[in-house]
């Protein structure tokens, strides 16, 4: 019997994944079957993953942190977005999606966008990368009023939270 076909799945952060999750990961895209719990039998799945990382899956595979045989499954065709520190001529457009998307959201009209507020965003490193973009703009979205949106840079800019010394990963 031929599995349906599925849709495909998407795994975000997948060099972050634990080694016994990458072994049952493998074996599903290897052996095209999955065994659901308290079954004893398999079922067969075609199985499309999609996946993303910020990490260097190469340099973890070589230190023996991410199963190399997973990566050369994975790596079947591999696409690289560039962090949005490296793509700033792609902000203005971003930042007039996410801003008519969170004003929508939040039930408010903004018409324009102030240019000193894309300045700001275009000098900034964003090293949340496109969900730190996100943010501020639902956060500036949320508090000002009136038709322009407006970032103020302390509230681009937050102080970054203190570190405990006990404390080993924030």
């Amino acid at each position: 019997m031929k599995p349906p076909m599925a849709a495909p799945s998407f795994s975000n952060e997948i060099g972050d994944l634990p080694p016994e999750t990458q072994i049952a990961l493998l074996r599903v895209l290897q052996e095209k079957e999955i065994e659901r719990v308290g079954s004893n039998h398999s079922v067969p799945v075609d199985v499309r993953v999609i996946t993303a990382t910020n990490r260097d899956l190469q340099a973890l595979a070589a230190a023996a942190t991410f199963r190399q045989n997973l990566l050369f499954r994975l790596n079947v065709f591999p696409i690289r977005v560039p962090p949005l520190r490296e793509r700033k001529d792609d902000i203005p457009l971003l930042v007039e999606y996410l801003v008519d998307k969170y004003a929508r959201k939040a039930g408010k009209r903004l018409t324009t966008i102030h240019q000193e507020t894309l300045d700001l965003f275009k000098t900034y490193d964003w090293p949340g990368n496109i969900r730190e973009l996100q943010n501020v703009i639902e956060r500036a979205v949320i508090l000002y009023h009136g038709d322009t949106f407006v970032v103020e840079k302390s509230l681009h800019t937050p102080e970054s939270p203190q570190r405990s010394p006990e404390c080993c990963r924030c």
